[in-house]
């Protein structure tokens, strides 16, 4: 389901883990202040192509308020890591920017955070009805703690997809999509979500929203997130 072809593939498997997503592929390392650099051979290779992408104008709307600095940091370096996946036709350097990506939104509060969420998604991979109870009591526990922490959202919008809660599951990617419009794994979510839910209208409308396979319309499809992502910083 909505995995045809690589890229679909390393969107569904996101949001529904069939390995866990505490041991991705490294293409990132926590430095002591818990800010994310890429090692030196992938940051070659990503921001080389990262150079050829320009954004374009920012979309309409008021400006935001300044963000912190390691906050302004964190969104340069998810930035390139977008920009990447809008220009790249190599599997390689798409796979080193999804884990890239799932990195830095798993570290965006700190190393002791990430702990945590990487135990629930512990839980959530190793898949005994009992433990998703667990895994969602954790997840929500955390959302409720770091309340603008996408990634807190979508674990528990994957344990509740896992419990049959379809609808809740629906709305907790919601959340995640008003900050992140290219969660590529909460758009993926959503979509199989409204698969179950049998809403039609909805799936058709989110699937357009997915990254695409086609080159030209990827390009236009991180153009799209690079905009909402500098909007964030006025």
């Amino acid at each position: 389901m909505l995995r045809q072809l690589f890229f679909l593939t390393a969107c569904a498997s996101a949001f529904l883990p069939n390995r866990p997503r505490c041991t991705p592929t490294p293409l990132r390392a926590e430095t002591e202040d818990d800010n994310l650099v890429v090692d030196d051979a992938a940051r070659a290779s990503l921001e080389k192509l990262a150079l050829m992408t320009r954004s374009s104008e920012a979309d309409e709307g008021p400006p935001r308020p300044k963000s912190s600095g390691t906050a302004r940091r964190r969104r340069a370096e998810e930035r390139k890591l977008v920009e990447v996946l809008g220009r790249t036709s190599e599997p390689e350097q798409f796979k080193a920017a999804i884990d890239g990506l799932w990195s830095l939104w798993f570290s965006e509060r700190g190393s002791e955070n990430k702990a945590k969420l990487e135990a629930v998604d512990r839980l959530i991979s190793e898949g005994e009805a009992s433990q998703w109870v667990e895994a969602s009591a954790a997840a929500r526990e955390l959302a409720d703690e770091h309340d603008d922490w996408p990634e807190a959202l979508n674990r528990l919008a994957t344990v509740e997809y896992l419990r049959g809660e379809y609808a809740t599951s629906v709305e907790l990617c919601k959340k995640v999509l008003a900050a992140k419009i290219h969660h590529f794994g909460a758009l993926s979510g959503i979509c199989m979500c409204y698969q179950k839910l049998g809403d039609e209208d909805a799936l058709a409308e989110w699937r357009e929203r997915m990254l695409p396979n086609d080159p030209s319309a990827r390009r236009r499809w991180a153009d799209r997130a690079i905009r909402a992502l500098d909007r964030l910083d006025g």
